[in-house]
C-alpha cells in the first residue's frame, strides 16, 4: 500500500509542476530578443569616412604611431534616411569627434586585434550626434596601424 501511496504522491507532484511551470518565462524578453534578431537581419552599411590619425606620444618615447581606417556603421534600414540626413548635416562635427576619440586611445588599445574599444568609441561618437542611437555596430572597409 505504501508503494501505491508514494507513486501516487510522485504523480501528484509531477502534475502540479506541469501545471505551474509552463508559465515560467519572460514574454517581453523573448519578444525583445526576437526583435533584435530581426533588426540585425535588416542592417545596412553607412559610410562614416576615411581617417588618417597620427597618435600623440609622450615626450619620453621615441616611437610614434599612425592609424589609417575607413569606417562604416550598420544602421537599421528603417532608420536609414533619417540617419543619413543627420550625418550629412553634422559631418564636420562628427569627423572632429571621431578624430578626438581615436587620439585619446592608447597604442595598446588600438593594437588590439578585435578593435572592440575603437568600434565602441566610434559607435558612441556617432550615436551622440544622431537621435535614436541608430548605429548598431561599426566595421572597417580598411584598417592599418603603423608603429614606427
Amino acid at each position: 500500500m505504501s508503494l501505491f501511496l508514494s507513486s501516487r504522491l510522485v504523480a501528484l507532484i509531477a502534475l502540479a509542476m506541469c501545471v505551474t511551470l509552463p508559465g515560467c518565462y519572460d514574454a517581453k524578453a523573448l519578444i525583445d530578443a526576437r526583435r533584435e534578431v530581426a533588426i540585425r537581419a535588416k542592417l545596412v552599411e553607412v559610410d562614416l569616412g576615411a581617417y588618417r590619425v597620427t597618435l600623440p606620444k609622450p615626450f619620453t618615447e621615441l616611437e610614434r604611431a599612425e592609424v589609417n581606417f575607413h569606417a562604416f556603421g550598420q544602421i537599421a534600414h528603417r532608420d536609414l534616411q533619417k540617419a543619413k540626413k543627420t550625418l550629412d548635416e553634422v559631418a564636420p562635427d562628427l569627423r572632429h569627434r571621431l578624430l578626438l576619440a581615436v587620439r585619446q586611445m592608447r597604442m595598446s588599445e588600438i593594437a588590439d586585434p578585435s578593435l572592440d574599444l575603437l568600434r565602441t568609441s566610434i559607435a558612441e561618437a556617432v550615436n551622440e550626434m544622431v537621435e535614436g542611437d541608430p548605429v548598431k555596430s561599426v566595421g572597417f572597409y580598411s584598417f592599418t596601424f603603423s608603429n614606427y
